[in-house]
């Protein structure tokens, strides 16, 4: 029986590991450097952790999802530069209850064309844009939600850089120091991160027999309480 790998170790010997690499892992190395302050933690810690990111775990992508309202920066642009966003019918028609308004005069006012598959395109600038804010955002489309975080794992599932958001990088920095800070724990600690392993995984398994769509809004929800809560 071999020697237990680290958790690291144990990301980069999985069998769909791609290693994330090109300028924009540059960038988020440098964020996470300075996040984390180096020393006191390995910088080879750090190399391996962005080379990491090559395969996402579904509780760091929960995480992501949870920190896009924290560090988004308010400059609309996801709101109007991305040419057009697609939205389900059943989206358009939680809007237009929202707003006490027809689904059909709804859908002339935005001028949502359809797929034929139940889903339809909106043209940006969105046309509830608000200034630089959402003036739907409690009823906002799934892919609003989602966005960057959905968008940029799926540029770098396609090994394409993604530059169409300011918090892209950020959000990737914070995965990098999440895995840093738990190889550490590992050295110097390792029953303690044995224990939260054990937990987490209690926690998935109870999710289990959800669709993948729930299980993101519970983990997702569960990320964003924490963020919420104050400091002792």
């Amino acid at each position: 029986m071999g020697e237990e790998k680290s958790p690291l170790d144990r990301l980069l010997a999985r069998p769909d590991f791609k290693p994330f690499s090109g300028r924009h892992a540059f960038r988020v190395l440098y964020m996470a450097k300075r996040k984390l302050n180096i020393p006191p933690v390995d910088e080879a810690d750090v190399l391996k952790a962005v080379s990491s990111l090559g395969v996402m775990l579904e509780t760091e992508v929960a995480m992501m999802v949870a920190l896009q309202q924290t560090l988004c920066m308010r400059c609309g642009d996801c709101c109007r530069k991305r040419g057009q966003i697609r939205v389900k019918k059943e989206e358009l028609q939680t809007i237009a209850d929202a707003f006490h308004m027809e689904y059909k005069r709804l859908k002339d006012r935005v001028k949502a064309t359809p797929l034929g598959d139940g889903t339809f395109t909106i043209a940006q600038p969105c046309p509830f844009l608000k200034g630089n804010m959402c003036g739907i955002y409690s009823v906002r489309p799934g892919t609003c939600r989602g966005y960057p975080a959905n968008d940029l794992l799926t540029s770098m599932g396609n090994e394409n850089p993604f530059e169409d958001c300011h918090i892209a990088d950020p959000l990737l920095a914070e995965v990098v120091v999440k895995r840093v800070l738990e190889e550490q724990m590992w050295k110097q600690h390792p029953e303690e991160l044995k224990e939260m392993a054990e937990k987490r995984r209690g926690e998935l398994a109870r999710l289990d027999g959800m669709s993948q769509a729930e299980r993101m809004k519970l983990l997702t929800e569960g990320y964003a309480r924490a963020l919420r809560k104050p400091e002792k």
